[in-house]
């Protein structure tokens, strides 16, 4: 995917917005971060969440950034720029480029459910990570996202498009054994779901819409018919009966 556009600045936009800050701050209270520890992002982006791990472990400590994708790491050099601590790495999560048995933590905030095979990437996930040291895995229960207000038929249309945007629409639910099969025990999940019932910059669910819209034109629905259901969607929040539904789900585990 191209972040060099409208689709990067929507991104940051929901990095920014108060589900964004809200989900990475459960996801450091998971990860527990003392000063001096070093932890890694796998699927870091922009950088949002660097920053803050940044703050948590100090000077003394370290913070990973990987991602394959050159774009993102430039954002996130840029919007980490004042922070020494922290390192970016171009790569991946199933050959994550580091020693065995380095990190105190390891985060991926909607990385793993776009993994083809989760299994090699859980694996290697624990491999560097420290005995008994937390993961924090925060995916979205796909198939339960929703937008109200618009045509149901032609919002249908658009989610079945949408579902080939990743690999595994409920991932929350397949880390249940997956975890366990790859080295992660004491295994507990955190419901991050939350609703908006307003349509309008700042908020997740505006620049999702534009995402979605413009993803289903990849998938043989026309661009008039993506527009229209933005239109629909604008209407029916000028009207007062839009809604937006998403599932995030944090899910922690320990290397064992």
């Amino acid at each position: 995917m191209d972040f060099s556009g409208d689709v990067g600045e929507w991104q940051r936009n929901v990095s920014e917005g108060k589900a964004g800050k809200d989900r990475r701050m459960k996801v450091i209270e998971a990860l527990n971060i003392q000063s001096g520890q070093s932890i890694i992002d796998i699927g870091c982006g922009g950088g949002h969440l660097l920053k803050e791990l940044g703050m948590c472990v100090g000077n003394k400590g370290h913070v990973f950034g990987l991602d394959n994708s050159p774009q993102q790491l430039d954002n996130a050099k840029t919007y980490c720029s004042e922070y020494d601590c922290i390192e970016l790495i171009e790569g991946n999560a199933t050959d994550i480029p580091c020693a065995t048995e380095v990190f105190d933590g390891l985060v991926g905030i909607q990385t793993y459910e776009y993994i083809k095979d989760v299994g090699p990437a859980l694996k290697e996930a624990r491999r560097v990570l420290k005995l008994g040291c937390p993961i924090a895995i925060v995916s979205i229960l796909w198939d339960h996202c929703r937008f109200y207000g618009a045509d149901e038929v032609l919002n249908q249309a658009i989610f079945e498009a949408f579902k080939a945007h990743c690999f595994h629409q409920m991932l929350p639910m397949e880390l249940s054994h997956l975890l366990p099969d790859n080295g992660f025990g004491s295994i507990s999940r955190q419901n991050l779901s939350y609703i908006e019932t307003t349509l309008h910059a700042g908020m997740a669910g505006f620049y999702l819409s534009k995402l979605m819209a413009l993803f289903a034109t990849t998938q043989g629905v026309s661009e008039t018919k993506a527009e229209l259901w933005l239109s629909q969607l604008a209407k029916a929040d000028q009207e007062g009966r839009f809604g937006f539904v998403n599932f995030p789900v944090l899910t922690t585990a320990t290397a064992i």
